[in-house]
């Protein structure tokens, strides 16, 4: 049931949801009166406004949700005082939104806007655990937005970033878990940006154009200490030596006093990037990191050199690329290597890790009958 509101907007209730349609102005409407406490879901469709202040909506109602779609607003302001644990905002022209001081929001989502920047308001909501913006005009991001976020779950997919950056010793994302930025313009990207999120679990980078990653660090070998702004100090250091002895002495050892770099990394995908070559250098202090997709890039060689590695990657894939060199033997705790669509045309088996299990080389210009010294455990394809 569609009933007119003030002049400058109508509404539909349903059971649990109210959609405010084309409201339009500068300034407030003019009664809200029709909210009622069982509203559950409030939509704001086709607004055309300056400022869309939900201050005096969010007054007397607490919805779970809020929405806001196909509208042109400029700047949306949300209130402390709202109960909402979901905002989405999709196919809509804004430039800036804007939070206050809130322990409500979980889930901000915010899909095919104009939107340009992450606004460093997100820091005031308390309790926001995954912050998602995509198809949006992104070109760039900052994890400093993030210094004092709770969020577990990034997800920046389909921008146009450019660049990630993050102030030199700043720690943030404290309980980041998952990152996606695929579908950006990604063109270089520094892993020193994600050093020390320390429960970062996974990082996706499918579909930039990266030809180069890195890895900079103040400090690789030493410490590095950082104070929040509680005060409270946190030591940063590699366990690289400590995981190596454990393995050769298999007992425990004297853990390090310090948290490790890439602490919980276990898996990094790039697959459709425009790598020609890649240093395996850049993941050596991942210690944790098990899987590493580089498919689909433009790879000419894999090579690995000694003590550059990350000590427990398992499973590499490079299938789709022109790969013609294959090094891989300093991997420790290789298990599974899939370069199927490659132009291996010689491969020496002891340039494979000995602890290699199986291994795919199909639709490669090779002749597996060749190979000699094959190992009989080896599952090769």
């Amino acid at each position: 049931m569609v009933t007119l509101g003030a002049s400058n907007f109508s509404y539909i209730k349903g059971n649990v949801s109210c959609t405010i349609v084309n409201l339009t102005g500068e300034g407030k409407p003019e009664d809200y009166s029709f909210l009622t406490n069982s509203t559950e879901e409030l939509i704001f469709d086709n607004a055309t406004i300056g400022v869309l202040d939900l201050t005096h909506p969010l007054a007397s109602i607490r919805p779970w949700k809020v929405v806001i779609t196909n509208s042109n607003v400029t700047r949306v302001l949300f209130p402390a005082a709202m109960s909402a644990s979901v905002v989405h905002l999709t196919h809509m022209g804004v430039e800036d939104v804007q939070f206050e001081n809130n322990t409500s929001l979980q889930d901000f989502r915010a899909d095919y806007t104009s939107l340009q920047v992450v606004s460093p308001t997100v820091s005031k909501l308390l309790t926001l655990d995954i912050l998602w913006i995509t198809h949006s005009q992104l070109t760039n991001f900052s994890f400093d937005v993030l210094e004092n976020s709770p969020v577990s779950l990034l997800y920046l997919v389909g921008n146009k970033i450019e660049l990630v950056t993050i102030t030199p010793g700043l720690v943030c994302c404290r309980n980041l878990e998952e990152l996606f930025l695929s579908g950006n313009q990604l063109k270089r990207l520094d892993f020193g940006t994600m050093a020390l999120m320390s429960k970062l679990k996974t990082i996706l980078l499918e579909g930039n154009r990266l030809t180069e990653v890195q890895l900079n660090l103040p400090d690789k070998e030493h410490h590095q200490k950082t104070v929040n702004e509680a005060g409270d100090v946190q030591t940063f250091c590699s366990w690289r030596t400590y995981y190596i002895e454990q393995e050769q002495k298999n007992q425990d050892v004297p853990r390090p006093n310090c948290t490790d770099y890439f602490a919980t990394l276990l898996s990094v995908h790039m697959p459709r990037n425009a790598f020609e070559h890649i240093d395996f250098g850049v993941f050596r202090l991942m210690n944790n990191l098990n899987s590493l997709d580089l498919t689909k890039n433009r790879l000419l060689e894999l090579v690995a050199t000694e003590e550059k590695v990350p000590i427990r990657l398992s499973e590499l894939f490079a299938s789709n690329n022109n790969i013609s060199d294959v090094h891989l033997s300093p991997f420790p705790a290789m298990k599974a290597i899939y370069l199927y669509d490659n132009n291996v045309k010689t491969l020496n088996m002891s340039s494979l890790p000995e602890e290699l299990d199986y291994l795919n080389l199909v639709n490669n210009p090779l002749d597996c009958n060749e190979l000699p010294h094959m190992n009989s455990s080896l599952k090769a394809l």
